[in-house]
């Protein structure tokens, strides 16, 4: 018995007897040998695929069998759903449901029927999916009335898989061609020519170009053979059963074709000049009007697919009324099957415009009935059930709930940035106050923002308008350690807001991690304001050698002990670094030139105590301004001060050198005359000295007992005046510390009155709403009540009305019988 690889190359054999192996133009030739192997590829794939689905389908089935009819036909119905035939598959589940209610035959017989569709499945014609549901098989949704999703969107990679090997075949193909093209190139003439098969009279066409021109009625006439050179072009015989009203050629009546070979001018094959009459019909343009239908397709990815509504409409669509009437019922129906399990919040109908004010009003820290302010956490609740037409009460809380973020984050800001009270318990700083100095300025800018927001617009514009604000309250509230988190109220607990120097450099560092994003400019605005107490001190310090540190938070600590003394303990104590890290005394923008900025206050303070008419002391130039700047247009002209001030005092320094060359000459010549005359008059002076002398110390110590006597007076005089002075000194401070003590008492009744009248305003007012609300539910109450007495009312009034008819009559019928009655006395 044959093997079956030997049975597979003979079935190859048999399938390649009939196939020709010549070249043709525009074709590729075959390779037997090549075209054998991927024939017994083809061959063997089939085989091994059939054999395993065979084992896979058996053991399915098997397991298939045991299952109910119902799980079987939902079976079908998720792989109809896998397939993209989603509308197949609900209305299979939907015939199932129907014929399972129905009562016409009894189950078992019903079973059966439903056992003989499902071996049916699968038995019919084969009707091929359109290109769409083949391409994305696995990238849809499976499930029952897959809600819809937009537009789809599929991976590059599912257009691209086939583009490697489509690369490779047309390289190769190329290569091939490029081969080909030499040796024929390199053969001599006329060799080879029939074994190419170039020249072949039997063409067969294999590109889209050659069967539109040549396989065609065009190409029978300007391509036919011939054996003669005088060929005249003719149509070629029709028969006369052939229709002719679907040719649409239309050939010139005035060319006489014994008088040219085939080339006609361009002028004779312009379609006006091939137009003749049309033996079709005319169409009327007011039915083909009336008659025209829209195309049904939307997009690129429809086309190829049959026409038809792929798109449901949204909900919305059909108008606010209408979406407000199916929320209800949606949720009325919730109610029933839930029963007690789902209690509903009440739903707050409110205008669009009212809404919007509260929106406005709550940017800015306002709350309001919609906006509720929970004072503890300080954030703003958005009340539960408010909505407005045409939304949902869940979609409209989302909405406001990031409106509400806003306004918490802004309410935050502001109480952090409150001006302090600047007593003698305030410690935070020049540099802690111009950063809040700063985050005012900026929480202006975003209230006139908010101001200047005409109510008019609707809420999704507000929104988009204030979402970059609001991401930049949510990143200050984060840097300034009051973000979304409860704790970070109270971040001081653990860590500390950074003050002077530190929180320079927080705020650099900051700006570094935050350079390219939308948050940078604010960064640079907050550290700009933030130094300007800084590079004042910096100002002071280099130039005139002045430290103004109240707070303790800048480089410098001034030694009041060893500033009295006049040896090196003046320059190593006198003026210290306040730390010996770098980082904790200047800003890290500063590190590298912070030992410079420390010798050159510390060198001024020197050379005032040694030479106080040193032109760098008393100089009247104006010197440069120090300053942070992020301007280069200010940075050119602070480096243009910079360079004038350096001239100006190096042009000082030249001339001062030279006049004191000068001075020093003058100053040698005089010290020598000074000697010559000094030796002359000592002489003199020793005689007269020696004489004297003993006169002057009898002198001597008569002064200085009477001068004892004058010291030992003052002495006790001067204790008496510090004592004194010490007395008023307390008498003084007593006197402060009273008078502040009563400004704080003040401060604290003022407050307390303001608090009481905001109080009694609050109060007054929430009990005037209140006194209208009551007054207009008893209004309201009272109208439903005469509405419900206007049938009794209107009843009694047309009894009443019969009853006085009736007594009109009766009243009638006496008079008349009494005018009777007298008429007959």
């Amino acid at each position: 018995m044959a093997s079956i690889t030997q049975v597979f190359g003979d079935l190859c054999e048999a399938h390649m007897t009939g196939l020709s192996w010549k070249c043709y133009l525009g074709k590729r030739r075959l390779n037997r040998t090549q075209f054998k192997e991927k024939l017994k590829r083809v061959a063997y794939n089939t085989l091994f695929i059939n054999l395993f689905r065979d084992e896979a389908t058996s053991k399915s089935h098997s397991d298939v069998s045991k299952l109910p009819v119902k799980n079987k036909i939902l079976m079908l119905s998720f792989n109809l759903r896998v397939a993209g035939m989603g509308m197949e598959a609900d209305n299979l589940e939907d015939l199932t449901e129907k014929i399972e209610k129905s009562t016409c035959m009894p189950q078992t017989d019903l079973n059966s029927v439903l056992e003989l569709l499902i071996e049916l499945a699968g038995t019919g014609t084969y009707q091929p999916l359109p290109q769409k549901k083949d391409y994305f098989l696995n990238n849809k949704h499976v499930g029952r009335n897959v809600k819809f999703q937009g537009y789809d969107h599929y991976d590059a990679s599912l257009f691209e898989s086939g583009l490697l090997s489509f690369i490779s075949t047309e390289d190769l193909q190329f290569h091939d061609d490029v081969q080909r093209t030499l040796q024929i190139m390199d053969a001599k003439p006329g060799t080879g020519l029939p074994g190419i098969g170039l020249f072949a009279h039997n063409y067969l066409a294999g590109d889209k170009y050659e069967k539109e021109t040549r396989v065609s009625l065009f190409g029978a006439l300007v391509h036919s053979r011939t054996c003669e050179m005088e060929i005249k072009l003719d149509l070629p015989a029709v028969p006369d059963n052939v229709d002719m009203t679907g040719l649409k050629i239309r050939v010139p009546q005035n060319i006489d074709q014994s008088e040219d070979e085939g080339f006609q001018s361009a002028s004779n094959l312009t379609p006006d000049s091939q137009s003749e009459p049309s033996s079709s019909p005319d169409i009327d343009l007011w039915n083909a009007v009336l008659s025209y239908e829209p195309s049904k397709y939307r997009c690129w990815e429809l086309i190829g697919c049959p026409p038809g509504k792929k798109e449901k409409p949204y909900l919305t669509e059909a108008g606010r009324e209408a979406f407000d009437k199916f929320h209800q019922l949606r949720v009325g129906q919730l109610q029933l099957i839930s029963g007690t399990l789902l209690q509903p919040t009440p739903a707050i109908l409110l205008k669009e415009s009212e809404l919007v004010q509260y929106v406005l009003n709550v940017l800015i820290g306002v709350a309001s009935m919609t906006f509720l302010l929970n004072e503890s956490l300080q954030a703003f609740v958005v009340k539960q059930g408010v909505y407005i037409s045409g939304t949902s009460p869940e979609s409209m809380y989302n909405l406001l709930s990031e409106l509400a973020e806003n306004g918490t984050y802004y309410t935050r800001l502001s109480h952090f940035s409150l001006q302090p009270i600047l007593d003698s318990t305030y410690n935070k700083g020049l540099v802690f106050q111009a950063f809040t100095s700063g985050l005012r300025k900026y929480l202006q800018y975003y209230r006139a923002c908010v101001l200047s927001t005409p109510s008019s617009l609707s809420l999704l514009p507000i929104v988009f308008l204030f979402r970059k604000l609001g991401r930049q309250l949510r990143y200050l509230s984060e840097l300034c350690g009051i973000g979304s988190g409860v704790l970070g109220i109270n971040r001081g607990s653990s860590s500390p807001f950074p003050t002077g120097v530190k929180l320079l450099s927080y705020l650099y560092k900051e700006a570094l991690n935050n350079c390219s994003n939308e948050h940078y400019p604010v960064l640079l605005s907050l550290l700009k304001s933030s130094c300007e107490p800084y590079t004042r001190f910096v100002y002071d310090w280099v130039y005139s050698g002045i430290c103004r540190d109240a707070y303790g938070e800048f480089m410098i600590q001034v030694n009041e002990d060893y500033l009295n003394f006049r040896d090196k303990h003046y320059w190593t104590h006198g003026y210290v670094l306040a730390s010996k890290e770098v980082e904790e005394s200047v800003p890290l923008f500063l590190a590298h030139v912070a030992y410079d900025i420390y010798i050159c206050g510390k060198t001024i303070n020197l050379l005032k105590l040694c030479c106080p008419t040193h032109y760098i002391c008393w100089s009247d130039i104006p010197v440069p301004r120090i300053s942070v700047t992020f301007s280069l247009e200010e940075l050119e002209e602070i480096e243009r001060d910079s360079t004038v001030y350096v001239n100006r005092m190096e042009r000082i320094a030249r001339f001062n050198s030279i006049s004191r060359e000068a001075k020093n000459l003058e100053k040698v010549i005089a010290q020598q005359e000074l000697i010559v005359q000094a030796q002359r008059t000592a002489t003199r002076a020793m005689a007269t000295f020696r004489s004297n002398q003993l006169v002057e110390r009898k002198a001597f110590e008569v002064r200085k007992r009477e001068r004892f006597l004058e010291l030992k007076k003052q002495f006790e005089k001067d204790i008496e005046r510090r004592n004194a002075i010490k007395q008023q000194e307390t008498e003084k401070d007593l006197m402060e510390v009273q008078t502040r003590r009563e400004l704080e008492e003040r401060h604290k009744t003022q407050e307390e009155d303001l608090e009481k009248r905001a109080r009694q305003q609050l109060i007054e007012h929430y009990s005037n709403l209140s006194e209208e609300a009551a007054k207009r539910e008893q209004k309201a109450l009272w109208k439903i009540q005469r509405h419900k007495l206007e049938s009794a009312r209107i009843d009694f009034l047309l009894n009443d009305k019969k009853k006085l008819q009736v007594l009109g009559q009766v009243l009638v019928l006496y008079f008349n019988w009494m005018t009777c009655k007298m008429c007959v006395f």
